[in-house]
């Protein structure tokens, strides 16, 4: 018991303190999204602004600048809590091994984690909690459901159909695979279309859109003041009503130099490597393999964004959290422990002492509000319960305990 109180604690300190490196009020490009809704048809990003608007119409109210923040910063604190609970549960289900503790402390500290923080506002928050809640439909195989939930989450963002959805299939795949193995029920594929189609009609709508969609929400945008002011430098309304081929045009020509960024590389990897090296080892997946490919892909399947998109340094970090999903997937459908080496455990000690160390490029010229020395001590009881839990409990790798599946 007083090893799980040092381990949460842990996870609680690190998330807290990684929160605080980048935490900020919404930026300007965030809030406006928050005001679009469907009045203006079936656009992208619309689904949040039109919940809202619905939720301040009973009291005759307009949504304000300062009911954007309010709710941002409520979901922000909502999605580190349910971070930390999944870290727990992952924790409780594979039997509280130091490895996996490692692992979910190298999430919890990891350049994804600090864009996330620097993000409040943006709708990334709410398509990774509506993923969470998916892939626990799917365990539990409310599997309609379950896929219902990822197409309102890329009606939220497009960007969760290779953030969210991968993630999703994998899960899928191996349930699947895993009741034909003990002669249950097959699983029908028709449920995997539902997100798919969600996405089509999304880009269907934006290619027959009235010419003049984007003036009108600018219009409807400016007369909120705050926005005014900046609604012609952020542009929210053009990358709302562009389309994606045009979007495509816009960035071509850019994609394999932000896709091999050696600083991105560099900033991700550690995290990403030591994930995805407990997963392989403990579940003795092979490499290369077909199964190693499927997952790798289903990490890296994120950076097609950048086809489409010029925030490098955020769709870099997605391949994080997507390594995340995977640790979460595999605990939860093979939930007994397995034995791992101790290289793994040197790997994780070697990523969360980069993600201490690293830097996350932000965006709007904001920098990580502490310097290193600073890191370094807030980070010290998190790397010394680390380091702790790796040397003391070194033996148990040759005497490795029955898991506990709660």
């Amino acid at each position: 018991m007083i090893k799980r109180v040092w381990i949460v604690g842990a996870m609680l300190w690190a998330v807290v303190v990684t929160s605080l490196r980048a935490t900020r009020l919404p930026n300007d490009f965030s809030k406006e999204h928050w005001f679009i809704d469907y009045r203006f048809g079936f656009v992208k990003r619309g689904l949040v602004g039109t919940i809202v608007s619905l939720g301040t119409r009973p009291a005759h109210a307009r949504p304000t600048e300062a009911l954007v923040n309010i709710l941002s910063s409520v979901l922000f604190v909502a999605f580190c809590a349910v971070l930390l609970w999944l870290g727990v549960h992952i924790l409780r289900r594979s039997g509280w091994p130091v490895e996996v503790a490692l692992a979910v402390l190298v999430f919890l500290s990891s350049p994804f984690v600090v864009m996330s923080a620097h993000l409040i506002g943006y709708f990334d928050n709410i398509i990774i909690l509506l993923t969470m809640l998916s892939l626990a439909l799917l365990f539990k195989r409310r599997i309609w459901l379950a896929t219902a939930v990822q197409a309102v989450s890329i009606l939220v963002h497009e960007n969760a159909l290779l953030v969210g959805f991968p993630a999703f299939c994998v899960a899928w795949w191996l349930i699947a695979a895993r009741q034909t193995q003990s002669e249950e029920a097959r699983w029908s594929s028709w449920p995997l279309l539902v997100p798919p189609v969600a996405f089509l009609l999304l880009t269907f709508s934006q290619s027959v859109a009235p010419i003049d969609r984007e003036q009108a929400l600018t219009t409807y945008l400016s007369s909120y003041p705050f926005i005014a002011r900046s609604i012609r430098d952020v542009r929210v309304p053009h990358w709302i009503t562009i389309t994606f081929y045009d979007s495509y045009v816009l960035h071509q020509g850019q994609f394999l130099g932000r896709v091999l960024s050696q600083s991105m590389i560099g900033l991700v990897l550690p995290s990403v490597l030591a994930i995805l090296g407990f997963v392989f080892e403990a579940n003795a997946i092979r490499v290369p393999s077909a199964e190693s490919l499927i997952l790798l892909g289903a990490c890296l399947l994120p950076q097609a964004m950048h086809v489409l998109a010029w925030d490098t340094a955020r769709i870099w970090t997605y391949s994080i959290l997507c390594a995340f999903f995977v640790l979460w997937i595999y605990v939860e459908v093979f939930p007994g422990r397995k034995t791992t080496t101790q290289f793994i455990r040197l790997i994780c000690l070697v990523a969360l002492f980069l993600n201490v160390v690293g830097v996350t490029p932000l965006m709007d010229g904001l920098r990580d509000h502490f310097d290193l020395n600073t890191r370094l001590l807030l980070y010290a009881p998190v790397l010394t319960v680390a380091l702790g839990f790796a040397w003391s409990d070194r033996h148990a790798l040759a005497n490795p305990q029955p898991p506990t599946v709660t």
